[in-house]
């Protein structure tokens, strides 16, 4: 949208803005808005009617306040304009402050918050389901190898894929954020991390989110890191897991997740011709390669197959 239009949607959901700064377009259709006056800026949130709702969102919100967990304040909503205004948490977000002087203590910070969201009881969300999880997975065959680079996915990433949603199935199942990742970990003025785009939250394998916080798509995968924040987080979770058994929880999250991500960045690209994140793919499809157990034969195809093709394809865009 225009920032015209921003300031006239404002308008008519009571609220003065002299100037409206486009902040980010999510995935899903998001688009997320600065609303700037004399006195206060806030946060507003459009997704066409047509295509969505913020209701989850909003529920949410309520039960996070509700459980102190932190979270942007609600301030109004109106569904027929597909509007909510929020309380502005800044722009601190873990993905440009976190550094090697303040890591292991904010991603401590945001284990404890994550272990507060997972156990919080009686949600009203779905499940990840095993059909969930597979064309999830599938979107990396069908779009980011078939679509996107022209390549056809060999038997070793459906070996992969078959076993990633056996690992998954296996894992503790507790309310997942979905997209547990620094950008959406937000420091506040107060100094405390605060999480936003909730509304996907389900119940679902504990790895998904312990793979976005602890798997930086922008960062190479650092083991020693992932294994010592996992040892804190057995012991603000209670979770009657070993460590090596935690670390393959995050292991084969972290495998579903970046096939996942590497699927629907491509599928962006093929359909609305949304590049902004392209420059991403390098380091998600290498810290998938990373963490696929050694020995198995995808790694291959992924090394010397599809790591060069990806390579001939960004530099043809």
């Amino acid at each position: 949208m225009k920032e015209s239009e921003i300031i006239e949607l404002t308008t008519q959901c009571g609220f003065e803005c002299e100037r409206a700064i486009a902040l980010k377009h999510e995935a899903s259709g998001r688009e997320y808005w600065r609303l700037v006056n004399k006195s206060e800026s806030l946060i507003l949130c459009f997704l066409d009617p047509l295509k969505g709702d913020h209701l989850q969102f909003t529920y949410l919100a309520d039960i996070f306040k509700s459980n102190n967990i932190n979270a942007p304040e609600i301030l109004m909503h109106n569904p027929k304009l597909g509007v909510t205004i929020q309380e502005d948490l800044g722009d601190n977000d873990l993905l440009e402050i976190l550094n090697d002087s303040n890591k292991y203590e904010l991603v401590k910070q945001s284990l404890e918050l994550l272990n507060k969201i997972q156990v919080i009881e009686g949600l009203n969300i779905n499940t990840l389901n095993q059909s969930d999880l597979e064309s999830q997975i599938n979107l990396f065959s069908e779009f980011f190898c078939g679509q996107f680079l022209k390549l056809e996915a060999d038997d070793s990433i459906r070996k992969l894929s078959e076993k990633t949603i056996i690992n998954l199935n296996k894992q503790p199942q507790l309310n997942c954020h979905f997209d547990y990742e620094r950008r959406n970990l937000i420091l506040s003025k107060d100094m405390k991390i605060n999480i936003i785009d909730f509304q996907d939250l389900c119940i679902g394998p504990i790895g998904i989110d312990l793979a976005g916080i602890l798997l930086d798509h922008y960062q190479p995968f650092d083991e020693v890191f992932v294994k010592e924040s996992l040892v804190f987080y057995k012991e603000e979770s209670n979770l009657d897991l070993g460590h090596d058994e935690l670390f393959e929880c995050f292991r084969w999250g972290g495998i579903q997740r970046n096939l996942r991500i590497l699927g629907t960045l491509s599928r962006l690209y093929i359909d609305q011709n949304r590049s902004f994140r392209l420059n991403d793919l390098t380091m998600i499809l290498q810290n998938l390669i990373d963490i696929i157990p050694s020995g198995w034969n995808c790694r291959d195809f992924l090394i010397d197959t599809v790591k060069p093709s990806l390579h001939e394809r960004l530099k043809s865009i």
